[in-house]
Formats: structure tokens, sequence, C-alpha cells
């Protein structure tokens, strides 16, 4: 009898802790074939899985299997969560498909000793769910056994198999760590088969590829019943940067509260004296040889760590020390981390140095401490020392007397900046269709390059232009269904041409003004401003533009949009939030949560325009290494630290309609949280919840370049 399997399972459910998996089955979540068990995908890793099991509408014979494409990817959100985007389509790509989403939650704790448990739903969300399903389930394991038992109630359009539907489940034997045998009842048929996984030597650190090969007792189309797929776990980050910043094991702070520091010393006249070196300093000083032979050493490493624009002042036993980060791209704090671990091995024990950090002039980030304490720190032999970290802060260079007053200063400046300096970077640009009625997959692709020309302090000149370099016919007018999405092509051409002004507001604020052509159509202004007080867990941000079209003044895309990003210290993980009139001035609201893996941040989205809900789910990665080249000829050619992907599907009943453009968010890609900001990572917060990142890079970056 078909239920017979569950004697089996009952016999060896014996109690031990269940750990993460991060084996995606062929229903598009952690488990068997497949059932689902009480496991999830690990944090901070995703899988991309294929098979090629399909059911429902997709099969010839809704009641039976087929041989189609089943596509999943999934991800470890975060700790006791899985998502997962998947689509359905038949034997060819070309025609339509279905796109849903799944979820799994796992309970934080066991209810027995040895127990897990897990809920979950198929095709969460949207409008049409042709497989939704939600189930219960839990697992026991014991030695290589591992057994699961679930319940599930099915609620889904697509077909008749009812695969979940009621009582499952199934038991894994891992007879090696990487052959596994399984035997599960899935509602619909009784299946059994195996699971070759790669050793752990055979990929990198953290990868695995497995193969899953299952056998059903019931006869699919054609009078076929093997069914195989295959996985790859994919790690985000590195294996301390999949550990939640509250869950790391780290070292008390080092404080440096007993050190007594005099602001202007008590050792000679030179240190009271808020210049480094006037005229009249004995330079045969023991003393001064050994501070100006630091301060050359110093801005020697600092300049060879391709840091620009170094400035150094002393005043006392204090440096400051400010500089603009020219080659850590992908994330600023990488920059950072080398200027620390410089200044904290060549200054002297005792002194402390102040960071500025700046961009094209402005400071966007300031950091300071004790020079011992963040010494002992980069070389990880003590915790992060208690330090002066400031979001956006005031300029804390003094004006030298002998700069000539304020017009000369500033006259040098711009003469500074005017020097051809460009930066140049590419990045491709994508805009798709994911899981439609009109195929798989449909894509325009074009490469993108933005020149960014800084003209004098806060000021540049970005310009960019699009090179088609691919689309699918459905993008074409030769498409089978006739373009149907050739307005949503990514033409050739010059999208922008801006020039901007940025002002360093003090306590938190920065303001940009923005005038030109944006995104290839529109002519006028944009205002971004930004406040973020304190630690800079909090950030507010208000957007105004005043567009006209080029083509006809009397369409206008006039944005109303103010914004505030929470980030959470203790989970490395961000929400954010904006409302009102966008950039088609479609009144709403987007929520996206962020979750922040090394430098991959996985997001979830809500978003509410004009009576339309939409929930999606995506991606940002850095598509540059961690250290760019320098200048060639004064050019720097980089790619893009931060390039998003997003999949997005309309809920409620109203049927699988295709909405194109709500909730724009109206700025060109050069603004203050990309240009300055670095997505929003220069905040105290978020240097605090990666600051292993600080020392690794250091490791990286510094000592292991000596």
């Amino acid at each position: 009898m078909k239920r017979d399997i569950f004697a089996s399972i009952l016999m060896l459910a014996l109690p031990v802790a269940v750990q993460a998996q991060g084996n995606m089955n062929m229903q598009g979540m952690s488990g068997l074939f497949n059932v689902p068990d009480a496991s999830v995908l690990e944090y901070g890793s995703a899988v991309v899985a294929w098979d090629a099991q399909i059911d429902g509408r997709f099969s010839r014979d809704h009641q039976l299997n087929d041989r189609g494409n089943d596509i999943n990817i999934g991800a470890g959100i975060f700790p006791h969560v899985e998502i997962a985007g998947r689509n359905v389509t038949g034997r060819t790509t070309t025609g339509g498909s279905d796109l849903s989403f799944n979820v799994k939650l796992q309970l934080p704790w066991e209810l027995l000793h040895g127990v897990s448990f897990a809920i979950g739903e198929q095709d969460f969300g949207g409008s049409v769910n042709e497989y939704d399903t939600k189930y219960a389930v839990t697992t026991w394991q014991y030695g290589k056994f591992r057994s699961t038992l679930g319940f599930g109630q099915y609620d889904g359009r697509a077909g008749q198999t009812l695969r979940l539907d009621g009582v499952f489940g199934g038991i894994e034997y891992a007879a090696t760590d990487w052959l596994s045998v399984l035997i599960e009842d899935d509602g619909h048929s009784q299946n059994s088969g195996i699971r070759l996984s790669t050793p752990d030597y055979l990929l990198p650190q953290g990868w695995t590829a497995s193969m899953l090969w299952m056998l059903s007792d019931e006869e699919g189309v054609d009078g076929r019943n093997d069914w195989y797929g295959f996985n790859v776990k994919i790690p985000l980050g590195q294996k301390y940067e999949r550990v939640l910043p509250s869950k790391q094991p780290r070292v008390a702070a080092t404080s440096a509260v007993d050190i007594i520091v005099e602001p202007y010393g008590l050792d000679s006249e030179l240190e009271r004296n808020p210049l480094l070196y006037p005229p009249d300093t004995n330079i045969n000083d023991p003393k001064v040889r050994a501070r100006i032979e630091n301060e050359a050493q110093l801005k020697r490493e600092l300049v060879a760590a391709n840091l620009e624009k170094v400035r150094i002042q002393r005043y006392g036993k204090e440096w400051i020390i400010a500089f603009e980060n020219l080659s850590y791209n992908n994330n600023a704090i990488d920059g950072l981390a080398v200027a620390i671990g410089v200044a904290a091995s060549i200054l002297p024990e005792g002194d402390r140095f102040y960071l500025q950090l700046e961009k094209y002039g402005i400071p966007v980030f300031g950091l300071g401490g004790e020079v011992g304490a963040w010494d002992t720190f980069m070389n990880g032999w003590g915790g992060l020392p208690e330090s002066v970290m400031i979001a956006a802060p005031t300029n804390k260079l003094r004006r030298r007397s002998g700069d000539g007053g304020v017009i000369k200063s500033t006259f040098n400046d711009v003469k500074e900046y005017l020097a051809f300096r460009p930066t140049v970077m590419l990045r491709p640009i994508v805009s798709s269709t994911l899981g439609t009625e009109y195929g798989v997959l449909d894509y325009s692709l074009a490469a993108r390059a933005d020149v960014v020309v800084p003209l004098w302090q806060g000021a540049a000149f970005n310009i960019s232009k699009d090179w088609s370099m691919h689309e699918t016919e459905d993008f074409t007018r030769d498409g089978i269904y006739g373009g149907v999405f050739k307005a949503q092509r990514v033409p050739d051409g010059v999208k922008d041409r801006v020039i901007s002004q940025t002002f360093r507001l003090g306590q938190g604020f920065t303001t940009m003004i923005s005038y030109g052509r944006f995104f290839s159509v529109n002519d006028g202004i944009s205002l971004e401003s930004r406040w973020e007080p304190g630690d800079g867990r909090n950030r507010f941000r208000v957007i105004l533009t005043d567009f006209e079209d080029k083509f006809d003044p009397r369409i206008t895309r006039n944005a109303r949009l103010a914004s505030w990003r929470y980030f959470f210290q203790s989970t490395n993980s961000e929400v954010n939030i904006t409302g009102g009139e966008f950039y088609n001035e479609d009144s709403g609201y987007k929520v996206d949560f962020t979750q922040h893996i090394g430098d991959t941040r996985l997001h979830l989205i809500y978003k509410k325009s004009e009576g339309n809900a939409f929930a999606g789910i995506g991606f940002t990665i850095p598509l540059t290494p961690r250290k760019d080249f320098g200048r060639v000829a004064g050019v720097q050619l980089t790619g893009t630290p931060s390039w998003r992907y997003d999949v997005n599907t309309i809920l409620g009943e109203q049927g699988n309609r295709l909405v194109f453009g709500p909730n724009i968010i109206p700025t060109e890609f050069f603004n203050l949280r990309n240009g300055y900001f670095n997505g929003d990572r220069l905040s105290p917060a978020y240097i605090r919840a990666n600051q292993e990142r600080l020392r690794e890079a250091w490791q990286t970056f510094g000592v292991s370049a000596k």
C-alpha cells in the first residue's frame, strides 16, 4: 500500500538536531526529491538548481509528470529563513512560463530535544498561484539517517497531481559525505533514488555541486518514470561574513580612556603651535626629525596604497589625515582599513590619529582613535577600540595662514580638480521579464559607460552612454508576439549629461543639486538631501525633481519623495521606506528590506502604486574587484560596486498582468548614495557591524602587500 512507507519513517525517526543542509529539491525548497524537510538553506549561501520534472498545466497530461524545465534560485537570506524564486516552463523556453516564490521558516529553537520544525509555502503571494501549497514539517536525525514527516494543503491552480496535499514524508541515508540514498512519499507518488555531491576538497571553499536522480512509481507522460536535477551551492561572502554580528565571537573593546593625551603637549614650543613645522622649527631636534620622518613615511605609504589627495596636519599628539579613496571602490571599508593600518603601524605609540575620508573634497566619514589600540586590533590581538566615528563630518583640517586666504585657497582647489582625471565605470544594463506568458526570460542587454569628471570641490560632470549588446526577439519587432516588450528595450545613446554640486552642511547633512539631461529624455534639475545623525543607524533622505520631456514640455516628471532607512547593527540588515510621488508621478510607497552578506546584498521588496501592489526579491553584487587598478594617463577604469537585479510580481486577484515602471526613484547612478557614501555603507553602525572586515582587509592589502 502506498502509505506503508510511513511505518519505516516512524521507526527511524530518532531525535538528533538537524543542521542546515543547503540541498534544494525539485519543488524549489530544501528537502529530498519533492518533499520538503525541516532544514533551511544555510544563511549566507545561495543555490542555483535545475531539474527536468514538471507537472500541472505545463505537462501535456495535467495528472502526470512531464519533461520540462524547472529553474530555481534560493538563498538563506537570514538564519532560519529560506527564500527561493522558481520558474517553470515546458519543453521549450520560448513559450509561456510561470514565476513563483517559495518561503520556508524554521523554528529557531527545539520544542523537543533533537526535533526540528519548519513551516513554508510554495508559490507565495502573486495573483495567479499555480502551485500554492502551505505545509508544516518536522525532521529527526539519527547517525546517518534523516527522517521527515509533514502535512500540506494544496490550493493551487496548476494541475491535479495534488503533490504535498495531505501527509507526506521521507528518509535520507547518508552513506558517505558524497552519496545519499533517498526514499519518499510526496502525496502523489512514491519516489526513490540518490543524491551525489562533490567532496569538500574538489571545489572552492563553501561551494558544493550535487545531482539528483529519482525513480517514481507513477509513470509520467510517454511512460517516463525517472527524473533528474542539478544543484550548485555558492557562498555569498567569506566565512566570517556569513555569521550575524550579534553572534560573532568578539573580544571586548580596547579602550584608550586611561591614556592621557594633551591636545598640544608639553614637550616643546612646536607642539603648542597649530602648524606642523613653522619656519623657525629646529629640524635638528631629534624629536622634530622623528616626527618629520613619520609624516614623510606616512604619506609615502598612503600614496603607495593608492589613496589620493593625502594631506596631513598635526596638533600636539593628534594627527589629522585627510585622503580620498582611489582603488577600493568595491567597498570603501577596505580603503579605510588600509589607512587605519598604515597610520597605526607608523605613528608613535601614545599618539592619536583622525582619518578624514573625502570624495571630491567633501568629507564623508571620520574615524579617530589611539594608535596603540588600533595597532593591536588590526593585527588580531584585541577588540575594536573605543573610537570616534562620524558620518558626513565637518572638516577637521585647518586652513594654514600661509595659504593666501580663502580666495587663493579656493582657486588652488579648483585648479587641482580641473586636472584631467576622470573615472570611467563600465556596467551592464538589463531590461528584462521573467516567467511571463511570452517566455522564461526575455531581455534587452546593453553596456553602459559612466564618465565622472571632477571640476572643483564637490562638483562633477557626469555623462553616460549605452551601447545595445543583445535583445531577445520579444524586445524587437521580429518577435513572434509582435515585439511585445519593444517599448522597454535599452536603446543606444547618451543617457545623462549632468553637472552636480554637493554641499557639506555639517551635523550629518549633505545635499546634491544636479542640472542637465536625465535618463535621455528629461531636461531639468534635481535635489537630493540626506541627514545621517548619530551612529548612522537612521538615514533620512529627500528627493525632488523638476523634469520636462525634451520632446514635449507638457509632459513632466516631478518627483516628491521622502525616505527613511534604519540599519540593524546586530544583524547587518536594513529597511528602507520611501513614499510620495515617484518618477512617473505615480503616488505610493516602497519598502525594501536588505540583508548584507559581505559585499552581496539580498533584497525583499514590497511596493504599492496607484492601487497596484507588488512583491519581489533581488540582489546587489559587485562587478569589480576589491581593489581596482590605479590611473593610466590620468584615467581610472572601474566596474560597478553595486549592480542590482530585481524580480517583481503583481499581487491580488488582478490576473497575471505585466506592469512596467511603478515606484521608480529618479536618481542617476552618480548620486549621494553611490557617488559619495558607498551604497549607504559609510556609517559608524555599518563599520561596527562589519569590524572583522577592517582587520581582514588590512591583512589582505596592507600586511601581505609589504
